[in-house]
């Protein structure tokens, strides 16, 4: 644990705990890795480029990992530069996780969107929900909910 944060903080990147030392890429990673980084001008990279490349390689599944760093470095670049001009060497640079949900709220708003799912069907000539009712119910809910447009109706993170 310790030497995971350690390696965190001294590469920008979270090194490999004991468990993924094996941890390897393959070829299509290694590939698109490549790949990616031609897409920039590696010799003035932007935190919006930084942050971009660091998506890319975790929507991959590429794991920070001694690996990747070996591969960057082959290419030109520092990981630790990269996880720093990205703001991801430390935890404090990253959003809070939002604010975890009680089973009474979701039962709450369960309980709620039931009732508006049976009146607006009660109403339809169809049975079924037009676009427009879905889009109804949902503003409903934000509404009775304080929840704010773009933000998710149910936190699923644990």
């Amino acid at each position: 644990m310790t030497s995971t944060i350690q390696n965190t903080m001294n590469t920008g990147i979270q090194m490999p705990s004991s468990n993924q030392s094996n941890y390897s890429l393959t070829q299509s990673q290694q590939s698109l890795i490549s790949e990616t980084l031609s897409e920039f001008d590696l010799d003035n990279l932007t935190e919006s480029d930084a942050v971009s490349i660091i998506e890319t390689f975790s929507e991959a599944g590429i794991k920070p990992s001694a690996a990747l760093e070996k591969t960057l470095s082959e290419l030109g670049i520092d990981a630790k530069s990269l996880g720093d001009l990205a703001n991801v060497s430390e935890k404090g640079n990253r959003p809070p996780p939002p604010p975890k949900q009680s089973t009474d709220e979701i039962s709450s708003m369960v309980d709620y969107l039931t009732e508006l799912l049976e009146e607006t069907l009660s109403a339809s000539d169809t049975g079924k929900l037009s676009e427009e009712d879905k889009e109804s119910i949902l503003a409903k809910v934000f509404e009775e909910f304080n929840i704010e447009e773009g933000d998710s109706i149910i936190n699923t993170t644990a």
